[in-house]
């Protein structure tokens, strides 16, 4: 499942708050309920690389705060990370919308 964003934007569309939706529902799960996460925001490499830091921060942001509103999600078990334009999904293709996305990574058990 990839959570893309529009060009310059921090905005969730309504296809990335569908899967947020559905990651919400899984982070809720018994299964998950000790771990934590780290959402990682991505940029394309358009613009300037503080800028595209920035951006992607914002974006890591946009998904840490809607799960936590709207599904529900510990504020302790999310950790929001920028990180820019330095790791490219689409390398053939720079400017392609996966490549403005956030990922989230499994971190630990919480202690």
């Amino acid at each position: 499942m990839l959570i893309t964003f529009d060009t310059n934007s921090a905005a969730l569309t309504g296809q990335a708050r569908r899967a947020l939706d559905v990651v919400g529902e899984a982070l809720q799960s018994p299964k998950l309920a000790d771990f934590r996460f780290s959402i990682q925001g991505h940029a394309d490499p358009r613009g300037n690389p503080e800028k595209n830091l920035q951006l992607s921060q914002l974006r890591a942001e946009s998904v840490r705060r809607y799960l936590v509103s709207h599904k529900h999600i510990q504020d302790g078990r999310l950790e929001a990370i920028g990180k820019g334009d330095t790791e490219l999904m689409n390398r053939a293709n720079p400017v392609a919308p996966e490549n403005r996305r956030v990922t989230i990574v499994n971190l630990a058990r919480q202690q």
